[in-house]
């Protein structure tokens, strides 16, 4: 699934007025085009047009501005945050390409692909791979008392005890939110995300 953005602003609205469908609620629109006016390399970087992970790299990568992590989780001040992913990589050069190169306000944001659990608790962001399903409870177990954020799209990845679930509903991007499990990790979300998403616990549902 591929969409053509064509004016910095309006690119980014019309680009997720597109994937997210005519009926998603302006405050779903406005988020995603912040996303994406932020990161206007992702709109050039695949000759103006943006496909299904190139959106979801711009949403993995712009979580770590609506999440607040415990102050111990940041021992290095020059970075803002350690995104990792575990298993099979579905972005590809998307995720880099959205990731400024230069350090901000904040500090550097940094990449780590992982083919082992050994360092998942270094990390503050931790997209889990749909290739490591099998193993969500155990890496969930691994990761109790750690404060990492925890993101995928596997089918019930939410309510098996993962923060953040981002999926596709048709051409509208959704995102299923533990409040519990990240409230029990000491991470604050914002209400701007909260607002966005379907609060799910380990009981109701993917």
């Amino acid at each position: 699934m591929t969409h053509t953005i064509s004016g910095r602003w309006q690119q980014a609205t019309m680009s997720s007025r597109s994937l997210l469908g005519r009926s998603a609620p302006w405050s779903t629109l406005l988020l995603l085009a912040t996303m994406l006016a932020a990161n206007p390399q992702l709109a050039w970087a695949q000759g103006d047009r943006v496909d299904e992970y190139e959106l979801k790299a711009a949403v993995l990568y712009n979580l770590t501005k609506f999440v607040q992590w415990p102050a111990p989780s940041y021992p290095d001040r020059q970075t803002r945050a350690l995104i990792c992913i575990l298993g099979r990589d579905p972005f590809g050069n998307s995720l880099q390409a959205v990731v400024p190169t230069e350090a901000g306000e904040g500090g550097q944001v940094l990449i780590r692909r992982l083919q082992s659990q050994e360092s998942i608790r270094d990390c503050q962001v931790l997209y889990i791979s749909s290739s490591e399903r099998q193993f969500l409870e155990h890496i969930f177990s691994s990761l109790k008392g750690s404060s990492v954020l925890t993101v995928g799209e596997t089918a019930g990845f939410a309510t098996r005890g993962g923060m953040i679930q981002i999926r596709l509903d048709g051409e509208q991007v959704r995102f299923n939110i533990n409040l519990d499990a990240a409230s029990q990790e000491g991470l604050k979300i914002s209400s701007k995300l909260l607002v966005l998403a379907r609060i799910v616990n380990h009981s109701n549902g993917n």
